[in-house]
């Protein structure tokens, strides 16, 4: 069984994982929403320390996520190519529904009266914890990359990526959103992200589908 995951590929791995988990951290939901939630209420700090604990929660996520993949992948070869499969046709579902996806999106959170720092980092980390999408994503597109060869280093390096790039982009936001009118800005080019994000999945997930039907020999090989 060919090995996908080559850390001599450095460019054509790191890129677009990278890509795909900041467009993922971009897309509004649930998380946003608690980040936005306790920077209004509480300032800026509170957002920090729940863009800083949900980037966490991501990081182990991923991280566990690759660590998985790569047991079950050993214990089961055929299993490698399934997982494969179900990971592409989900990411090309995330694709097709963000390409569709509608103009107007808004993000309105309650806020949290009595708010404090402790609060928004716990908040932070439970909303990445208990969202099943955040392991269902990871599952789809690390099944593209991950492989039995996986080095325990580069598994690290998955969750810091994914991590520190969830991280990062709350915080932006955390920064950012406190100035009149920058959330509605944002709220209105969110569409945008959509679109790009779905280019970058479908890309990822397309050339994947390839290789297994090349694979499976109904494509000829390149």
């Amino acid at each position: 069984m060919d090995v996908i995951f080559d850390s001599s590929m450095s460019g054509a791995f790191w890129i677009p994982v990278t890509l795909a988990c900041l467009f993922g951290a971009m897309s509004p939901g649930p998380s946003l929403a608690i980040v936005v939630n306790h920077t209004l209420s509480q300032g800026r700090v509170a957002g920090i320390c729940a863009a800083l604990s949900h980037g966490l929660a991501v990081g182990l996520f991923a991280y566990a996520t690759a660590s998985g993949l790569a047991i079950a992948i050993d214990n089961n070869s055929m299993l490698f190519d399934v997982i494969q499969l179900l990971g592409s046709i989900f990411l090309l579902f995330l694709a097709i529904k963000l390409l569709f996806a509608p103009l107007k999106k808004d993000v309105e959170p309650v806020l949290a009266v009595h708010s404090s720092n402790w609060r928004a980092a716990r908040d932070g980390f439970l909303v990445a914890l208990v969202n099943p999408k955040v392991l269902l994503f990871f599952t789809a597109l690390f099944s593209q990359f991950v492989g039995v060869e996986t080095e325990m280093w580069e598994k690290v390096m998955l969750g810091l990526i994914a991590g520190g790039v969830d991280a990062l982009w709350y915080m932006l936001i955390a920064l950012i959103i406190s100035h009149y009118g920058l959330l509605d800005r944002f709220q209105r080019g969110s569409w945008w992200l959509d679109k790009l994000f779905s280019i970058v999945l479908f890309v990822i997930a397309s050339r994947f589908i390839l290789d297994l039907l090349e694979r499976a020999g109904v494509l000829p090989l390149t």
